[in-house]
């Protein structure tokens, strides 16, 4: 028997499911595209879907880059790193990073313009997405103070005061840099804290 019939096979199985398995089997096999026709058609073809998505998620290395990273980050705490940043890093200076790093060509890519035509808020908001996307942080708070002034409250679980200076000179380097920006730095062992004027 070839691959493709073996595919194609279909076996019969009858089995006893709760009536909320049902009623959710129910709501998937009549869910409807834009044009009215039903996405999945019929019970058995939501019970594949079912179980393909559970084969991906108890085999991992099934997943597309975008499954494997999203696992990995949610499961394992991993943290995404530009690859000039990592040169900076294990050259044995990691300060080498507040220079060498690619944070104007993440922003720009993320944004879809140029830092150049980005004003400070437009900034400092794609630091807030990106940076939560990366898990460096679980959450960033972004208040408009006085007279424009910005403050920036970063969290994170790393319990380290020295990640947090970390990414304060960072950040100060590159607002600086590219707004001519006053900060004021304010790193805790669970928070970083920037006033930006």
């Amino acid at each position: 028997m070839s691959n493709n019939s073996k595919s194609t096979e279909k076996k019969t199985i009858h089995t006893t499911i709760s009536e909320e398995s049902s009623e959710i089997l129910d709501k998937y096999a009549s869910i409807e595209d834009e044009n009215g026709e039903k996405i999945f058609g019929n019970k058995s073809k939501v019970i594949e879907k079912a179980l393909e998505l559970l084969d991906e998620y108890y085999t991992p290395q099934k997943g597309d880059m975008n499954t494997i990273w999203n696992r990995a980050r949610e499961e394992l705490n991993m943290v995404l790193v530009g690859k000039t940043t990592f040169l900076a890093y294990i050259s044995g200076d990691h300060t080498k990073a507040f220079k060498e790093n690619i944070a104007v060509d993440i922003l720009e890519w993320y944004a879809r313009m140029s830092i150049e035509d980005m004003d400070l808020m437009e900034i400092v908001e794609s630091i807030r997405n990106v940076w939560l996307a990366a898990n460096y942080f679980y959450k960033i708070d972004i208040e408009v103070g006085n007279k424009g002034s910005l403050q920036l409250s970063f969290y994170h679980d790393m319990h380290s005061l020295a990640y947090s200076e970390y990414w304060g000179r960072y950040f100060t380097t590159l607002l600086q840099k590219q707004k001519k920006c006053q900060v004021e730095m304010f790193p805790r062992s669970e928070s970083l804290i920037l006033r930006i004027n």
